[in-house]
């Protein structure tokens, strides 16, 4: 299904027709559908990262894909980060969306929960992959860290 531009030109006593009764179930199978566009990954153990001068993919569990309608999405992550340096990004589809140094977040204390939630403003239709991306002297991502985007 699809979105269909709701009827606006409605007159005093005018009869509503199946078919448009029919578009406004439509749409409304529609959003619900947007609402779920969502993909999740949660660590289920200890994930090494390894060192890199640049920033890469940190694993290919974290390279998430969805079909959006057009628009926004929200982009989170959230971990313990074992080990000094981490320096973490996102990119959207080929395009990394923190600064060319650091990245979104940059931590320098062993031990400590790092995370960030970003706004990715006017994607279009389609489908859209976000990858999960450090830069870093060898680290340890502490099992259960999160990574999620979700249309809005």
């Amino acid at each position: 299904m699809a979105w269909t531009t709701p009827k606006t030109d409605w007159e005093v006593g005018e009869l509503v027709s199946a078919g448009e009764m029919n578009a406004v179930g439509e749409n409304l199978a529609e959003i619900d559908r947007v609402r779920k566009a969502v993909a999740a990954h949660a660590t289920t153990a200890d994930l090494s990262i390894p060192h890199s001068g640049t920033f890469v993919d940190i694993d290919s569990d974290f390279n998430l894909t969805i079909t959006t309608a057009g628009g926004d999405v929200l982009v989170h992550f959230h971990g313990v980060v074992v080990n000094k340096g981490l320096k973490i990004d996102v990119e959207v589809d080929g395009t990394r969306q923190g600064d060319a140094d650091h990245g979104l977040r940059f931590e320098g204390v062993d031990r400590e929960m790092m995370s960030f939630t970003r706004l990715v403003q006017n994607l279009s239709a389609g489908s859209h992959t976000f990858k999960l991306q450090g830069r870093n002297s060898a680290t340890t991502l502490r099992r259960h860290a999160q990574f999620w985007v979700r249309e809005i």
